[in-house]
C-alpha cells in the first residue's frame, strides 16, 4: 500500500549541548502540525512536554503504529538501546508507509548510530521514508561521530553552536557553510541551510 504525500523533509540538528537545537525542532515540529509525531527520547525530556505520551514499552508503540493512531508520543528505551532504535525506525517507517504524513526525532544519534555504517532500521527510514511523508528530524552534538547518511540526504541544516573546532570543521565541510560563521555562533545563535536551493539564513532562537 502507498499513499500519496508531500515529501518529507530531514533536518539535521547540529550543536553543543545547551546550545538551543532541542528547542528549535520542538518548534519545528509544532509548525509541521503533523498527524503523528514520535521521539526517540533517550533523555527523557519530550515525554514532559505538553501533549505528549510516554511510551516506555515497544509493545505498546508497536499498538500505536499498527492502529494508525494520531498524536505524540515520547518513547523512552528501556533496554537494548540500539536494538530499540533499530525496532524504532521501522515502526516509525510502517506508520509511515501506510498511515500518512508523520514526524520522527532522533535525539543524540551518535549514541545508536555510527559514522561508518547506518543499522538496517534506520538506513531504510533515511533512504526511503522521506518519499512517504516522513519527515525526519536527527540531532546530535557531534555529526562526525553519527551515521552519514543523514547528512547525505538532508534537505534541511539547523547548525548552533559547536562545542569544538573539530566540529566546526566537520559542519562547514558537509554543509558548505563558512567556518567563520559557524565558529562565531553564540548561544541560541544558528544557521540554517536549505539543501535543496541552497539558500542560507541565520537567526537567534528567542523564547516568548
Amino acid at each position: 500500500m502507498t499513499l500519496a504525500t508531500r515529501d518529507g523533509r530531514l533536518c539535521i540538528m547540529s550543536g553543543a549541548s545547551r546550545s538551543g537545537k532541542t528547542a528549535m525542532t520542538v518548534r519545528l515540529v509544532r509548525q509541521g502540525k503533523f498527524k503523528a509525531v514520535f521521539v526517540w527520547d533517550i533523555e527523557d525530556q519530550w515525554s514532559k512536554l505538553q501533549g505528549y505520551k510516554r511510551i516506555t514499552a515497544f509493545a505498546d508503540l508497536l499498538e500505536v503504529v499498527k492502529k494508525g493512531k494520531p498524536g505524540k508520543y515520547a518513547y523512552v528505551s528501556q533496554g537494548d538501546m540500539k536494538a530499540d532504535f533499530d525496532r524504532f525506525c521501522r515502526a516509525v517507517f510502517h506508520y509511515g508507509s501506510y498511515f500518512g504524513e508523520c514526524a520522527a526525532v532522533l535525539e543524540e544519534l551518535a549514541d545508536v548510530t555510527t559514522m561508518s555504517k547506518a543499522p538496517e532500521g534506520w538506513g531504510i527510514l533515511v533512504r526511503r521514508g522521506l518519499k512517504r511523508g516522513i519527515s525526519l528530524f536527527p540531532i546530535s552534538q557531534r555529526w562526525a561521530e553519527a551515521d552519514k547518511t543523514a547528512i547525505g540526504n538532508a534537505t534541511d541544516f539547523y547548525v548552533f553552536r559547536a562545542a569544538t573546532g573539530s566540529d566546526v570543521d566537520y559542519m562547514a565541510k558537509k554543509t558548505g557553510l563558512p567556518r567563520e560563521r559557524i565558529a562565531h555562533l553564540q548561544p541560541l545563535e544558528y544557521l540554517h541551510k536549505d539543501a535543496l536551493t541552497g539558500q542560507v539564513t541565520g537567526s537567534k532562537l528567542t523564547f516568548r
